[in-house]
């Protein structure tokens, strides 16, 4: 697997593009403004064009599971007649042979009291369990944080047997190189004595990535307004 440069994070992408391709299922965790998004990105653009891409965020979904079955099947729209059950559309995604990798992002915000009376119940878990078991389908979750239940009663107690089963992967923290690579590629008329103050700076936030495209982007509105 060739190494990025452009890549936020270039040895941790490329590691996990390999695990991918080899048909893992894998939940990437990491705190809020961290650059999730941007490694979903990097990622995305570095996959082979032959291997489709089914990507679902459950922030938009996670109170219609209906609503979510019906987006994974518009972007299955190959797939004719439309099976009724995700299960059966795995099977069907299988039989065909072609890669493809289904991408939960927000994965965790499915964690909350109630989800059974949207449509969530623990088959939907279940299923997506079954990825691990098919050759030709992987799975990325990516969540704010692990957990052990993915599904909670309305009481707020977990559900047997609504534990996701996907290997556990902690998003690396950035390191001072790589706010630095990141700065320069957004905002190249930093001098290295710039670069290395602000990147002490941002290594002592919660959120760095989130402040670095602050930054940038009052940085963008100053000279605008100037």
């Amino acid at each position: 697997m060739t190494i990025c440069c452009n890549h936020l994070r270039p040895e941790f992408t490329a590691s996990l593009i390999k695990r991918l391709l080899s048909g893992q299922s894998i939940n990437m965790i990491s705190p809020h403004g961290q650059g999730r998004r941007r490694t979903l990105q990097d990622i995305r653009q570095s996959l082979p064009a032959s291997l489709k891409i089914v990507f679902i965020n459950i922030r938009d979904y996670k109170t219609d599971f209906k609503a979510l079955y019906n987006a994974v099947t518009l972007q299955e729209a190959e797939i004719q007649p439309t099976p009724k059950k995700l299960e059966s559309l795995l099977d069907r995604i299988e039989l065909e042979g072609k890669k493809q990798l289904f991408i939960l992002h927000n994965f965790d915000e499915l964690r909350y009291p109630g989800v059974l009376s949207n449509g969530y119940h623990c088959d939907f878990i279940q299923t997506l369990n079954t990825i691990k078991q098919r050759r030709h389908i992987a799975l990325l979750c990516v969540s704010e944080s692990g957990y052990d239940q993915a599904l909670l009663d309305s009481d707020g107690s977990a559900l047997p047997g609504s534990n996701l089963n996907a290997t556990p992967v902690l998003l690396p923290p950035m390191t001072s190189e790589q706010i630095k690579t990141e700065l320069q590629r957004r905002q190249r008329s930093l001098t290295p004595q710039e670069l290395d103050e602000l990147a002490r700076s941002l290594l002592q936030t919660p959120a760095p990535y989130s402040a670095i495209e602050t930054l940038i982007l009052d940085k963008l509105l100053w000279s605008r307004n100037r």
